[in-house]
């Protein structure tokens, strides 16, 4: 009896502690913290045969089906409604972010996958930090696109920045990400390193920047390999039906 009594202390001990634990987690960025709901993500891995971003033939040589046609070969790729991964990188500040903390504050994310070599990704940052006009001249940018600017400021969207490469096209390291917070230095947008390319892998980008739009349970609404007018023209759409 005394032996029961002992475990039952030290597992509610352990289970207080983990919950504060879990209650004190922050992040130096003050990105949000998911307390809310337990999401079955997919590991964030790219296990071939049949994951998301192995090569294919046919649609059946995917876990999901979906065998695309891209400029350099066959690719499972995602489709909407599936589940994003539980996606962990470095951010701006040096914090280990899990992209699973975004979900489950009814919140749309946006995540923009791009490259410090990037043009448009330069002129995307200018804007959104600046609010600096020059991406208006280009021709896929559209006028509808500048009420994004103001859900990301108001914290009415999340807009998650994941850069892959540097200038030299190598993979980022912290101080890539650093670097592009001093030139852009917007407390609104987490800046995340793929260094290991694992989200350029997943994604297969043929034009940057490219953006995907989730929903708070970490669905995807809108998958692309290039551009972000689909995902901003969906975004743009859901919000003129509220």
């Amino acid at each position: 009896m005394i032996i029961l009594l002992y475990i039952f202390i030290i597992f509610t001990s352990l289970c207080f502690s983990l919950e504060i634990e879990k209650e004190s987690k922050s992040y130096y960025g003050n990105w949000p913290i998911n307390k809310k709901e337990i999401l079955n993500l997919p590991d964030a891995s790219i296990d071939c045969p049949k994951e998301t971003g192995c090569s294919c033939l046919v649609d059946s040589d995917c876990y999901n089906n979906n065998c695309t046609q891209m400029p350099r070969g066959k690719y499972c790729t995602p489709k909407v409604g599936e589940q994003f991964p539980n996606y962990i990188a470095t951010d701006q500040f040096g914090d280990e972010v899990s992209i699973y903390d975004f979900s489950g504050n009814e919140k749309y994310i946006l995540i923009e996958i791009g490259a410090t070599w990037c043009a448009p990704c330069h002129e995307i940052a200018n804007w959104l930090t600046f609010n600096n006009t020059e991406v208006f001249s280009r021709r896929w940018f559209k006028d509808e696109y500048l009420n994004i600017r103001n859900l990301i400021q108001n914290d009415e969207i999340y807009y998650i920045k994941v850069l892959f490469e540097d200038n030299k096209n190598t993979p980022v390291k912290y101080d890539t990400i650093y670097e592009w917070f001093q030139k852009y230095p917007d407390e609104k947008v987490p800046i995340l390193a793929d260094s290991e390319k694992f989200l350029h892998t997943w994604v297969k980008p043929t034009g940057l920047p490219t953006a995907i739009l989730l929903n708070d349970k970490m669905e995807i609404i809108v998958f692309t390999t290039r551009g972000i007018n689909k995902a901003y023209d969906k975004l743009i759409e859901l919000y003129n039906n509220d």
